[in-house]
């Protein structure tokens, strides 16, 4: 009997051999590294290969169950993976100040083939769950191999870190599910030390010292708008005539205004905070200052407020001597505000007699993604998909309200001026399909290239400024639009001219500083 088993095992060891099983493993482990947002990788799919084959054959029960956790995973992620990448800390940080409202208009900008492709990568995940249950076996040859070329992977990143100057870890090691639960917690590390030093340093006093005061006029209103990039306003270039009274107004037009970063909180952090090694001091912003010059402050916004100091946004917000949000959560609430319903709040503002210079800050909700909730599904030119069309007839909504709050401020009868800027870009997702659409990126000039325009009462001249200006430097020009003075502000060349401003550069979403010329371009067009 021991010879006729002796003959049989090798046609055992064959048919084994040419099992589809190890063929499936390796599209599955192909499938995983796309699912969690991180490029392709031949390597690690083969080593994560030979690890499903190990634990089959020696642990067959932990092999199941990193099958299932990591199809779940990896399937239900995709759809971000690919709109946002692995996770970092602009996408937990995002998460923190997201409501259900915006979650809810996110998930539907994915295209249906993102949530398929999970889907997929889950039923490939439950396909290898079938895959044979054997008794475990003596620790073979094969398995040997399986262990080695495991280990190898795993030592791979470690080795090579350590041997640049860097620490030996086994938590770099590059496997997709490693690199993804890694990435996770130290971004969520990052947020909770960012928030916590946040909240600490909005309950001080600011630090401001203000030398003098003369401002030019009685009202000062700052628009920030959201995820408007440049190149989609018809003002700025675009082909698009979506910014009539833009394209007509007198003032200043910015064409080569550059935003700190290419998410919401991160950008305006660094945008409105006067900023110390790379960190934004948060008691220390442009609300603080205007109201230790003796401004009265005014903040109305139509994005969402969480709680008081929940965002790095809302704390800047709340330190004005008047804060309004549209948005408190509720997803009905949420759903009904339009940027329109701003200008129903500024009458107060607005009110004579004027006893002190004033400062209103309007934030809108502008083209954020799901953009055709911004339009109610309307639009006036298609443009490759309806989320594409939804998103230019935003930027033309946008542009009716800032000529309907033009109109507001010359029949107030007070001297004013008025900037607006957008917060961040986008970059084009699913491109040359019906299902394109924008969302938040930061490997691309676009996701950086904002709209800024400054219009003022008595303005009898369009200027065109096509000298490059950062939102690094967007307090210099706060302190010289408003006639304040500090010395905790750089003000030794003039924002509003064409003087250069040296070299520029952006916080991408791993909060590395990248010069800005170095980035490729992502064109809105196919």
């Amino acid at each position: 009997m021991n010879v006729i088993l002796s003959m049989l095992q090798p046609g055992s060891r064959l048919r084994e051999s040419l099992s589809p099983w190890p063929g499936l493993y390796l599209v599955f482990s192909l499938a995983i590294n796309i699912g969690l947002g991180y490029p392709v990788s031949g390597y690690y799919a083969l080593a994560f290969t030979a690890l499903l084959l190990l634990l089959g054959r020696q642990w067959p029960r932990v092999q199941k169950g990193l099958l299932l956790s990591t199809a779940l995973l990896a399937g239900f992620y995709y759809p971000f993976g690919q709109a946002y990448g692995p996770p970092n800390f602009n996408t937990l940080l995002a998460l923190h100040a997201t409501n259900v409202a915006e979650a809810s208009e996110i998930l539907q900008v994915f295209p249906w083939s993102s949530y398929l492709i999970g889907v997929a990568i889950m039923a490939c995940g439950a396909l290898a769950l079938r895959g044979p249950q054997r008794p475990r076996r003596r620790f073979a040859w094969f398995d040997a191999a399986c262990l080695l070329v495991t280990a190898v992977a795993a030592l791979t990143q470690p080795l090579l870190n350590a041997t640049h100057g860097g620490v030996f870890s086994l938590t770099d090691a590059g496997f997709p599910l490693v690199r993804f639960t890694k990435d996770t917690l130290v971004s969520k590390l990052r947020v909770d030390e960012e928030l916590a030093r946040m909240q600490a340093l909005t309950a001080q006093e600011d630090d401001w010292t203000v030398s003098s005061v003369n401002p030019g006029r009685q009202i000062y209103v700052l628009v920030i708008g959201e995820s408007a990039r440049r190149d989609a306003l018809g003002a700025f270039g675009g082909r698009w005539s979506n910014t009539p009274w833009m394209s007509a107004a007198k003032g200043q037009l910015f064409t080569h205004y550059i935003s700190a970063a290419s998410s919401t909180q991160k950008s305006l952090g660094l945008t409105l905070n006067r900023v110390q090694d790379g960190k934004p001091l948060y008691q220390d912003n442009i609300i603080t200052l205007a109201n230790r010059a003796g401004f009265s402050t005014w903040w109305l916004s139509n994005q969402g407020q969480i709680g008081q100091y929940d965002t790095p946004i809302a704390s800047i917000a709340r330190r004005a001597g008047h804060a309004q949000f549209l948005k408190r959560g509720d997803f009905e609430a949420d759903k009904s505000t339009r940027d329109t319903d701003l200008l129903a709040l500024l009458p107060p503002a607005l009110a004579q007699p004027v006893d002190k210079p004033r400062l209103v800050v309007l934030h809108l909700m502008g083209s954020h993604p799901k953009t055709c909730d911004r339009t109610g599904g309307r639009y006036q030119t298609f443009f490759h998909s309806p989320e594409l069309s939804c998103y230019l007839e935003s930027i033309r909504q946008t542009d009716q309200f800032l000529q309907e709050l033009h109109a507001r401020l010359h029949a107030s009868g007070l001297s004013w001026s008025m900037i607006y800027f957008s917060d961040h870009g986008m970059a084009v997702k699913s491109r040359g399909t019906s299902s394109a659409y924008l969302a938040h990126d930061d490997r691309f000039r676009q996701n950086y290239d904002v709209p800024l325009f400054i219009t003022a009462s008595g303005d009898t001249q369009r200027q065109t400024i096509a000298a490059p200006r950062s939102a690094n430097d967007f307090l210099t020009l706060f302190v010289q639009w408003t006639g304040i003075r500090t010395p905790q502000v750089r003000t030794d060349w003039h924002f509003m001219s064409s003087q250069s401003a040296g070299p520029q550069w952006v916080t991408n979403f791993a909060l590395k500083r990248r010069a800005y010329d170095t980035l490729p371009e992502d064109p809105l067009g196919p």
